[in-house]
């Protein structure tokens, strides 16, 4: 069972899964839901972040989103190391301002298949990534069937994302990992939708805010108190106690 915390953290908050804390050195979060409500970040979860990044932390972000779409909303992106979008197929450098495509692009031939069964449906299209309303999913997972597309789908909240098979969150924080010459036993992962599962895979410490799916309650180490910045802000502060 996952520890849940509930009381605020003062000077010295308690730490479950202390002995997990010495070896961390990274913390990989979510966006929507997690650091943001709303698809905005506070200023005191981004301060808190920063304390974290200024003890030493590496962060590492990892969403869903297009990188046209944060950018707009995110105006503190240079507070990561590095930036993983897409849902695992993009990876984009806050301080060099380039993004790199790390999975096979999307196929337009899906595309124009989902577009004749889905007709006047929103269809989100990145790089890699295709995304439309959970409503659709079961239409979706018929159109993958008799186009042969070595796609899968991931829920999300009220979206499905259709990516390549193998692509997803966990294979996105690798490519980040490997960049930043980090393992997985030195991250803590932090989320609140099904699609964070993967994100935990392999991780040392997880945790779920206090606004995440029964799912991934059920899947993380520690379920946060608060919620979305609130639930981060506290978890920051039990990481700086640990290096304290």
């Amino acid at each position: 069972m996952p520890a849940t915390l509930t009381k605020p953290p003062r000077r010295s908050p308690s730490i479950p899964h202390q002995r997990s804390l010495a070896n961390l050195k990274a913390v990989a979060l979510d966006y929507d839901g997690t650091i943001a409500e709303r698809g905005r970040m506070s200023a005191s979860t981004e301060a808190a972040l920063q304390s974290l990044r200024s003890a030493g932390f590496r962060l590492i972000l990892v969403s869903g989103r297009r990188l046209e779409n944060i950018q707009q909303i995110c105006g503190a992106l240079d507070l990561f190391d590095a930036v993983i979008l897409e849902n695992g197929a993009t990876a984009f450098c806050p301080a060099t301002g380039t993004e790199q495509l790390i999975a096979p692009p999307v196929d337009q031939r899906f595309v124009a298949d989902l577009e004749r069964e889905l007709p006047g449906e929103p269809l989100f299209v990145g790089r890699a990534m295709v995304a439309t309303a959970t409503e659709n999913a079961g239409c979706v997972e018929v159109v993958i069937a008799l186009g042969g597309y070595d796609l899968h789908i991931v829920g999300c909240g009220r979206r499905v994302l259709v990516l390549p098979k193998g692509v997803n969150k966990s294979s996105g924080l690798s490519h980040a990992l490997a960049s930043l010459g980090l393992r997985r036993n030195q991250v803590v992962a932090v989320g609140d939708e099904e699609n964070d599962i993967e994100l935990f895979r392999g991780c040392a410490l997880t945790a779920a805010v206090g606004n995440a799916t029964p799912t991934l309650k059920s899947a993380a180490d520690l379920i946060l108190p608060g919620e979305h910045g609130q639930s981060v802000q506290y978890l920051a502060d039990m990481l700086l106690a640990g290096v304290a």
